[in-house]
């Protein structure tokens, strides 16, 4: 692990996944952890850590590593190992639940190789592999995708797994395979249907999908099923494709978003590669964050019911907060989505790609379209859609042209569309500020549960590691806190100072502590006057809270001694209580 770490620098590493820009000492980025539109995620290349100051996340590059990619400890330290080109040596056993994660990923990688062995050479799959081809996959794009067909006899399948040392509840697992109700025979949910392998984007196999061929007139099968959720098969946190594409949707800075595995396969193949799929026409927050790793655009070339669906909408509002652009491919009703388009009319999909409308033009076209605007109901559900979308437009003279269009759109004078906007506007601050209310309440009753102190000596500590010698500082003041007492004693018995020497001497109970207070300290942009002032400022709210403490305490003392009866004693410290009070009119006054 410390050989890793040695061989890689956070930095470059974090780089793959996330783009970072330079800023002082630090290289900071929006958080892929949480929704934000400005950045406070840092990553200190002195410390080797990283720090998310809006989500509170951080750690060193194997944490960073495990969450981005979703994936345990062990996974991690091995792809990290092969970046690093360490080779690893197994000591230890596995848990039982990554015992049954890699067996269900290697179940399935076997599942997907005999599927894709029916297709392509067995006679059970010509059918199947004719379907494909007149539709114009080609078979080196089959083999891509490792697209395959499961065989009408469960058996097939079962006996295949069996041999490769598979158990049955292993099969039970995968979620491919059930259990008749009437019997206790086995059979592969996928029987008879063409198999798309759901493959993420570290290449491996978590889970399928199956179209039935147009030859089967079962009314009572559906046309596609997809895996259940399994302990590796998350449908909502992953895209179909993304293994393939998104070397060039980092390239593009565009994901063009379809739905349905052909619809991304057919594009794919015709050169359009940056294009993944998705189950429905809904995105989820764990899909923009992935994507968001790759692009800042997304392009919604989903189906022709699209529009109005109010999944849709709030898929635009999640991508919306999280700064992506947002473009919707419009395909006018021509066809009813990209592999008919793509087949048809290859040049007619690339234009439109292109000429990809911005999602404010789509949200309107299709509110309307939706809601008509002929009567008054109508135009009020449109104003009720649009407007809260056209809040989120910082530039004005855009946000007018908006409002212009609303109001072209529904056939109403303009004044009267700003004036429903305003409108909105007023109640939206209000809401707004009731809500900012309710947060500052919160912070000042946090504060008065103790946490002001704490608070006040943590930022004290980041004005004084900012300095160049830090170390006289530190010990002068007397710190409440215990652990910063401790960071202080190590930092004012060093000769030199920096961070990173720093934190090679303090004990690992203090070590998280502060780190997130030197990435803090360090990301303060701040002149170093206006740090001196704030200094004086927090060392005198201290003094001030002690000394109201005290008078307290002393009061407390007083009253007892009065009970007491012991006058002497009762003058000595009436003394201390007035000087005590002095002090802290001078400080008031000050």
């Amino acid at each position: 692990m410390e050989e890793i770490k040695k061989k890689l620098d956070i930095v470059e590493v974090i780089q793959r996944m996330l783009p970072l820009k330079k800023r002082g000492r630090h290289f900071v980025a929006c958080c892929p952890f949480h929704q934000e539109k400005t950045p406070s995620f840092v990553v200190s290349p002195e410390l080797q850590i990283y720090k998310c100051f809006g989500c509170g996340r951080g750690g060193d590059i194997f944490s960073f590593y495990q969450e981005f990619n979703r994936v345990d400890f062990r996974e991690a330290l091995e792809d990290l190992a092969k970046i690093a080109g360490i080779k690893l040596v197994h000591s230890g056993s596995f848990s039982k639940e990554e015992i049954k994660r890699k067996n269900l990923y290697n179940l399935n990688l076997e599942l997907a190789r005999f599927y894709h062995y029916i297709l392509m050479a067995h006679d059970v799959g010509k059918e199947s592999l004719k379907y494909l081809e007149d539709r114009g996959i080609k078979r080196e794009t089959i083999k891509r995708f490792v697209l395959g067909f499961s065989p009408p006899d469960s058996r097939l399948a079962i006996q295949y797994l069996t041999k490769k040392g598979f158990k049955i509840e292993d099969l039970f697992d995968s979620g491919s395979f059930g259990k008749s109700q009437y019997k206790s025979n086995i059979y592969d949910r996928f029987s008879g249907r063409i198999i798309f392998p759901q493959i993420d984007f570290r290449e491996r196999v978590v889970g399928f999908a199956g179209r039935i061929l147009p030859s089967n007139k079962n009314p009572d099968l559906a046309k596609y099923i997809n895996s259940p959720e399994t302990a590796i098969y998350h449908k909502s946190q992953m895209f179909y494709g993304l293994n393939v594409s998104k070397e060039a949707i980092k390239n593009t800075n565009a994901a063009i978003i379809v739905e349905g595995e052909l619809d991304m396969i057919s594009p794919f193949q015709s050169g359009i590669e940056n294009v993944v799929a998705i189950k429905g026409t809904a995105l989820t927050e764990e899909q923009l964050q992935l994507i968001r790793r790759y692009a800042d655009t997304i392009i919604l070339g989903l189906d022709s019911d699209f529009a109005g669906n109010k999944a849709s909408i709030r898929s635009i509002e999640l991508a919306d907060k999280m700064d992506f652009e947002i473009k919707v491919l419009d395909l006018e009703g021509k066809f009813k989505d990209p592999d008919e388009a793509v087949r048809n009319d290859l040049n007619f999909f690339i234009k439109k790609i292109k000429k990809a409308e911005s999602v404010w033009d789509f949200i309107l076209n299709s509110s309307v379209s939706t809601y008509g605007a002929d009567s008054p109901r109508g135009k009020k559900l449109i104003l009720s859609t649009i407007l809260p979308f056209l809040t989120k437009i910082n530039n004005k003279v855009i946000q007018s042209d908006y409002l212009r269009k609303v109001a072209q759109a529904i056939g109403s004078e303009e004044e009267s569309v700003v004036a429903e906007f305003e409108k909105y506007l007023s109640v939206k601050k209000i809401n707004e500020k009731i809500e900012e209310a309710k947060n500052e309440i919160q912070e000042l009753r946090n504060e008065e549960q103790g946490g002001r102190i704490q608070n006040l000596e943590n930022r004290l500590m980041e004005i004084i590691l900012r300095l160049r010698k830090p170390q006289k500082m530190a010990k002068e003041i007397k710190w409440e806190s215990i652990k910063l007492k401790k960071i202080a004693e190590i930092l004012a018995g060093m000769k030199n100072y920096s961070g990173a020497r720093l934190a090679a001497k303090l004990p690992p109970e203090l070590l998280d502590g502060f780190n997130e207070l030197y990435l803090r300290a360090m990301e303060d942009q701040s002149e170093a006057e206006e740090r001196k002032r704030e200094r004086d400022k927090i060392l005198k709210q201290l003094e001030e809270i002690h000394l109201k403490e005290k008078l307290k305490k002393l009061s407390g003392i007083i009253a007892h001694l009065e009970a007491s009866k012991k006058e002497k004693k009762i003058v000595k410290i009436e003394a201390e209580y007035a000087q005590t009070l002095k002090r802290l009119a001078e400080l008031q006054r000050a």
